[in-house]
């Protein structure tokens, strides 16, 4: 658990795995996918969620990922029964109005993602805790992983935006504070379609 002392009161951060998105491009269901460390993508991402002691809610549209989550210590499960407007719309449901919770979601078609990497996501946000930590692979912001604050103005320009139906991650950035967090490219892998997967195949995934 990752408690950060701040004006007397604690900031205790959670963890928001992503698992709703239709995989149109993939043709099946990435989350159920065979991982080359041996299980699926969704449980290896909460293997290495759990090496780093944070409660952590699963939020999906499919209720095949419930009953993977469902005998898993601080794991809860979360219905999207919104998963084709976007992630955005899943962010909204787990990211608090109240202050000093902040929430670090992330995908799980980054199945390259490590406790190691996680952990320096964490220690780049703990040094200004008031500020959204977007990911970055060195060519371009990855803001389906990062560390975002809750209260305002994280969840009420959220809450605001998607009145609009405005359903872009990136047109919330501009309107909230955040620094991007450089991480390894290879960790950062976004797998969206079959071509993607050679790209797993090797020893080093």
């Amino acid at each position: 658990m990752v408690v950060i002392p701040k004006h007397r009161r604690e900031v205790r951060l959670s963890a928001c795995l992503l698992c709703g998105g239709m995989s149109r491009r993939m043709g099946r269901d990435k989350a159920l996918m065979p991982h080359p460390r041996g299980g699926v993508w969704l449980t290896v991402l909460l293997d290495q969620l759990s090496a780093l002691a944070l409660p952590v809610v699963v939020v999906s549209g499919h209720a095949d990922h419930a009953e993977m989550v469902r005998c898993r210590d601080g794991v809860s499960f979360l219905q999207d029964p919104r998963s084709c407007n976007g992630p955005l719309q899943a962010m909204a449901q787990v990211l608090s109005p109240d202050m000093n919770q902040p929430v670090m979601v992330l995908p799980v078609d980054m199945p390259r993602l490590t406790s190691e990497v996680l952990r320096c996501l964490i220690k780049v946000w703990a040094m200004e805790p008031q500020v959204a930590a977007v990911a970055h692979d060195g060519e371009q912001l990855q803001p389906l992983l990062g560390i975002y604050p809750s209260g305002s103005p994280f969840q009420s320009t959220l809450v605001s935006q998607l009145k609009g139906e405005e359903w872009s991650w990136h047109a919330w950035l501009n309107c909230i504070p955040y620094r991007p967090v450089s991480l390894p490219a290879q960790a950062l892998l976004n797998a969206n379609c079959p071509e993607d997967l050679a790209a797993l195949s090797d020893e080093h995934v």
